[in-house]
């Protein structure tokens, strides 16, 4: 009888053991299942747009290269800001040395739309140079670090000659074309005037003026106004020169800040800085089809 009672008690202490057991299993998965949702929506960006604050400022600092993939990213996260009514404004810091063009365009006449929706104040604090100038121009006033750099407004197209390296190691180039202009540009060789002067004359100059036309538009400015700084010069961003032509306000980050606090009647809001770094993958980044406009844009920058 004894042995009976040890072994039901037995039986019941493994049930009540494995019972538990069940429910720790249960509640680790239901745990891991939340992390795992909160983790993916989030990464989808569905949980941007959660007030964690009431009042917010976002905060984009434009401290890159201006490429289209690095362009459309910040555009694509100043879209979820514009839908999210805690963001009360924009401030966006500018530090980059210029690059794409097209993507300097893009991006400054987006910034201009923006502003219908929420205003935006723009702080150069280390570098506005070709293209970064070209998108810091678009808002006013434009508000820059004593010491930032501004300005380089011209065009360039870099160009190597390794003509006599390639005959010591003996490569010669071949290649098929039609049309005479097809092909203006060899690494393996000088570029003759004629085809220099159709790349001045089709590419360069068009993107000059563009640059030029734009940036006096955004500025307020005659193009006769803003012609004596559009040469390539740098400027740092106190020059008495520039003063109301490149730059219309020295400050601070600090004093930026104050200064949005102070417009916005909200000594506590929060500035919040908006991640724009992409995420790393363990998967390899393969592009396919580079096509002539990714060859232009690599080699012709504003500067």
């Amino acid at each position: 009888m004894s042995d009976i009672k040890d072994y039901e008690i037995k039986a019941l202490k493994q049930k009540i053991f494995i019972g538990r057991l069940k429910a720790w299993i249960v509640g680790v998965i239901l745990i891991a299942e939340v992390l795992f949702f909160i983790i993916y929506f989030s990464q989808m960006g569905l949980f941007d747009s959660v007030d964690i604050s009431k009042n917010r400022v976002a905060v984009i600092r434009y401290n890159k290269p201006v490429t289209e993939e690095f362009t459309t990213k910040v555009m694509e996260k100043m879209d979820k800001i514009r839908k999210d009514k805690s963001y009360k404004a924009i401030l966006f810091i500018m530090g980059s040395p210029g690059g794409s063009p097209t993507a300097s365009e893009e991006l400054s006449e987006y910034l201009k739309d923006y502003q219908k929706d929420k205003n935006i104040t723009m702080y150069v604090d280390s570098m506005a140079a070709s293209g970064g100038y070209y998108i810091a121009s678009a808002i006013r006033p434009l508000i820059a670090n004593k010491n930032a750099i501004v300005g380089s407004i011209g065009v360039i197209m870099p160009h190597y000659n390794l003509e006599e390296l390639a005959k010591k190691i003996g490569i010669e180039e071949d290649y098929l074309a039609e049309g005479k202009f097809k092909k203006p540009i060899s690494m393996l060789a000088k570029i003759d005037d004629e085809n220099r002067e159709y790349i001045i004359k089709n590419l360069l100059k068009p993107t000059y003026e563009n640059f030029i036309n734009s940036v006096a538009s955004n500025r307020g400015l005659k193009v006769e106004e803003l012609k004596p700084f559009t040469e390539g010069k740098i400027f740092i961003a106190n020059m008495p020169e520039i003063k109301g032509i490149l730059v219309d306000k020295i400050s601070s980050l600090y004093r930026v800040k104050k200064m949005i606090r102070e417009s916005l009647k909200d000594d506590k809001i929060a500035f919040e800085d908006i991640k724009l770094d992409k995420k790393n993958s363990f998967l390899p980044e393969v592009k396919l089809d580079l096509n002539l406009k990714e060859l232009i844009d690599k080699n012709l920058n504003i500067k």
